[in-house]
């Protein structure tokens, strides 16, 4: 994939979660540790139930991460 800033090449990659599921909240949401919370709503980015791993693209020049919602397989 091509940079959307630079247009260099990506380096394809992943996040994988370790003791918290990852997930993305808008700022003017963000409640801290509350995040957690069903409450609390974002885009979940892996989950604590499945051994989840996010297909991520990195720009080395930009030091840019671009994450596709698509590529998100996620079980609610």
């Amino acid at each position: 994939m091509k940079c959307p800033y630079c247009d260099r090449e990506m380096v394809v990659g992943s996040i994988s979660q370790d003791r918290y599921a990852l997930k993305w909240i808008p700022a003017d949401k963000d409640k801290g540790l509350l995040n957690f919370t069903p409450l609390v709503k974002g885009i979940k980015l892996t989950s604590m139930m499945d051994e989840v791993t996010v297909k991520v693209f990195y720009c080395e020049q930009c030091r840019k991460f671009l994450i596709d919602q698509d590529d998100l397989r996620l079980h609610d």
